[in-house]
């Protein structure tokens, strides 16, 4: 059974509309895997008023009498009702019923009607009824078109409060180190960092096994169950899915501006928009501006995979099949685990923004803490604050310990930063080190010798994240 972590309040705000005194239209959406259905299922133990249909692909026959059969288990009345979905809906909201369509997108493929009859009941059905209506779906791009997007059907419909529409994410690094309690703190950050926080992904990880056996057995294996879920998952939402992959593996190799990434995918620049613009509607990669830029004006833009599996899949496996035949056994040793580290210190990167208010609990940031570009030149971490101090640093993951050379360049570099503080006058600037393997004994010293710098391991990170502090 799938682990329940670090949902509580998604499942508070779900029971806040079960409570509710008038009808409820709410919708959940997220990728596919990341756990809508066990939030709903978790919300309605215990409770006698709930048909939770879960929708399959099927003709609209086959749908309602399958949703009849479902309901009728809760609500035997609803067997005398005329098998169409408007009087069924009907019946059960006079009834003030919990009503779940689980992947509910199925529904409109089998009966495009099916939002206008929905909007129908809405508009003139639920005045005196306490009724909930949840649809849950993971096709995000039929969800936008037929509920969240100006014009769609149900636009309009859902519940005006925060709890109308969840959108559920990956879960937090902090959670995820719930599924492999007994790893240690440097390869809880390789999971996160290979296998995000989709909590489908994370269930099947072993904690028996090593870090190599779970990536082998569960992502290199041509038969382990996550071997194809990229693929699987943009198949399902995507035609001509071969562009998009071509995108995708360009940014998997690092390539990052859309310039980058076209030349990267073999295909003209000019003719990027529409696949950047969809891939960014299925969350699948977002974009990102230096720090301190105002992103409404910035043309500084970068682009990223959102999820790591998706990530790791198309740097490592996609197209490379006939390769990992070829090394057989020693396909993670020889061609993964070497790169490993690399592929990995843009999450400890991320990692490092997170932990930055614990880690400097007198200070007031004022901007999510991230990464700053300009002209070739790059800084790990860029924070300000609401004083006069700008936050810079270097975060790396590296076998190595972090030497001097680092914090001269980081010293340098912060020049070309244009700030000014809110109080006026000119910044002063904080150093935040951290590395994964240490600092050499330069880095220590000048450490000790100034105020300016502060230097963090990765359990000094890790320990940030503490479980305990979400109870």
């Amino acid at each position: 059974m799938e682990q329940f972590v670090n949902r509580i309040k998604e499942l508070n705000r779900l029971k806040a509309l079960y409570g509710s005194e008038q009808a409820e239209l709410a919708i959940i959406y997220g990728r596919r895997q990341i756990g809508k259905s066990e939030l709903v299922r978790q919300s309605i133990i215990d409770r006698n008023d709930v048909v939770y249909y879960q929708a399959v692909q099927g003709t609209p026959t086959t749908q309602l009498s399958r949703f009849v059969e479902t309901a009728a288990s809760t609500f035997p009345s609803i067997t005398s009702v005329k098998e169409e979905w408007e009087p069924l809906l009907t019946h059960l909201v006079e009834r003030d019923a919990i009503i779940i369509l689980d992947e509910f997108p199925y529904l409109i493929e089998s009966d495009k009607s099916f939002p206008s009859i929905v909007q129908h009941l809405w508009d003139t059905g639920v005045d005196d009824s306490q009724a909930t209506l949840i649809l849950t779906g993971s096709a995000v791009g039929m969800i936008h078109t037929y509920l969240l997007d100006g014009g769609a059907p149900l636009y309009g419909r859902i519940s005006q409060t925060p709890n109308g529409r969840i959108e559920l994410t990956q879960l937090p690094f902090r959670s995820v180190q719930e599924f492999v309690p007994g790893y240690t703190p440097e390869d809880r950050v390789f999971v996160y960092g290979v296998f995000g926080g989709t909590p489908r992904y994370l269930d099947p990880l072993d904690a028996s096994r090593s870090l190599g056996e779970n990536i082998t057995r569960l992502l290199c294996d041509p038969d382990g169950p996550l071997h194809s879920e990229p693929e699987t998952v943009l198949q399902m939402e995507l035609s001509e899915v071969n562009t998009y992959f071509s995108v995708l593996e360009s940014i998997a190799r690092g390539n990052r501006s859309r310039n980058e990434i076209a030349q990267g995918a073999g295909i003209e620049s000019t003719n990027t928009s529409y696949y950047f613009d969809r891939l960014e509607t299925l969350q699948i990669i977002e974009k990102h501006h230096p720090a301190l830029a105002d992103p409404t004006r910035s043309k500084r833009t970068r682009y990223k995979i959102r999820d790591p599996v998706f990530r790791f899949y198309f740097r490592y496996l996609y197209g490379r099949g006939g390769q990992y035949e070829l090394y057989g056994e020693n396909a993670y040793e020889d061609l993964i685990e070497p790169e490993l580290p690399d592929f990995v210190s843009e999450t400890f990167e991320e990692l490092c923004h997170d932990a930055l208010p614990e880690l400097y609990p007198e200070c007031t940031f004022t901007r999510v803490p991230s990464q700053w570009w300009y002209k070739g030149r790059e800084i790990d971490v860029v924070a300000p604050t609401d004083g006069p101090k700008l936050l810079v640093g270097e975060a790396k993951f590296t076998n190595a310990p972090l030497g001097y050379d680092i914090l001269n360049t980081l010293e340098e570099t912060v020049e070309y930063i244009d700030w000014t503080p809110k109080t006026g006058g000119n910044p002063s600037y904080e150093y935040a080190l951290f590395s994964r393997s240490g600092f050499k004994s330069s880095v220590e010293e000048a450490a000790d010798d100034r105020t300016d710098i502060h230097l963090f391991d990765l359990n000094d990170v890790v320990d940030t994240f503490e479980t305990d502090k979400t109870r």
